[in-house]
């Protein structure tokens, strides 16, 4: 096994002398359900200061008082940060390696994956249910007079979720066009093979670093808070948003967010459509490390 680099022996000890991890067929295992139970709690429980806050609001007219004990641990973002990201990235590596393996690359001095596609219309449902959750988050403490300090974790959740559905929509995209543009080429080959040719720039920019899905997300988040801006410019009273220099400099951020955001969005999406050009198979990847 050829070891080019340093900085990837931990990928080599990982892999083991197979070079291979994950089989890309198995099903749901226990340490999956265990990590994907753990998140699912994780997320609600991230939620519950919010939502008990909404409770009471609507339902007592009154706060609840969310900031001591376990509540107030909770709604610690350093606890949101560390434990929230150990656990995704154990789920993403568990239902990486449940879909696709990973081995080290024969043509280039990196690591190759392989992946079970998702079926499209769970991919739409992914893409529909990011929405309307990011909504939700956005939305539900608009009804009240709400909290900044409480409601920090939701706002957290939406800035995470808004840029990663823009990437599951790019992908969606992606996925789409290259399958469109495949039965095309298999329809007009007398054998039926389609012969990929890579082009240097699209092979690096949407294979290797997926920058058009990195874009897309980017970009979503851009539209998304110069949406969300605007929107509060339009709804609250000048009194309540602030004085006139934040009120002129919130119209210019949303200005320059939007501006922005949509071209750069419509670019990614785009350019999504353009991963036929890189000569690889939308199911691989690759990695440098």
């Amino acid at each position: 096994m050829n070891r080019p680099d340093p900085a990837n022996m931990i990928g080599y000890k990982v892999l083991g002398k197979d070079g291979t991890l994950g089989g890309g067929t198995e099903p749901p295992g226990v340490f999956w359900w265990i990590t994907f139970v753990l998140c699912v709690l994780f997320f609600l429980a991230t939620l519950l200061p919010g939502a008990l806050t909404l409770l009471y609001w609507h339902t007592a007219g009154e706060r609840a008082d969310v900031s001591h004990g376990l509540l107030g641990v909770i709604n610690n973002p350093h606890v949101f940060a560390w434990f929230g990201m150990l656990l995704m990235c154990a789920m993403w590596i568990l239902e990486y390696t449940r879909r696709g393996s990973i081995a080290v690359s024969n043509k280039q001095q990196s690591f190759e994956s392989e992946i079970r596609l998702v079926p499209t219309p769970l991919h739409v449902a992914w893409v529909v249910g990011l929405a309307v959750l990011v909504g939700a988050l956005l939305g539900f403490p608009s009804t009240i007079d709400w909290d900044f300090d409480v409601f920090f974790v939701w706002f957290l959740w939406a800035s995470i979720i808004t840029p990663v559905n823009g990437a599951v929509l790019g992908s969606l995209v992606k996925k789409t066009s290259y399958a469109r543009w495949y039965r095309r080429r298999a329809a007009s080959s007398p054998n039926g093979r389609v012969v990929r040719t890579a082009q240097p720039f699209w092979r690096s920019y949407s294979y290797r670093w997926r920058f058009d899905l990195w874009i897309c997300g980017a970009a979503t988040l851009m539209v998304v808070t110069g949406a969300l801006i605007w929107w509060n410019l339009a709804r609250l009273p000048a009194d309540d948003f602030g004085d006139a220099e934040d009120i002129a400099e919130a119209t210019v951020v949303t200005t320059v967010l939007l501006a922005t955001g949509v071209p750069a969005l419509v670019f990614g999406l785009w350019s999504c459509t353009q991963f036929w050009r890189s000569g690889e198979d939308i199911r691989t990847g690759e990695s440098a490390t």
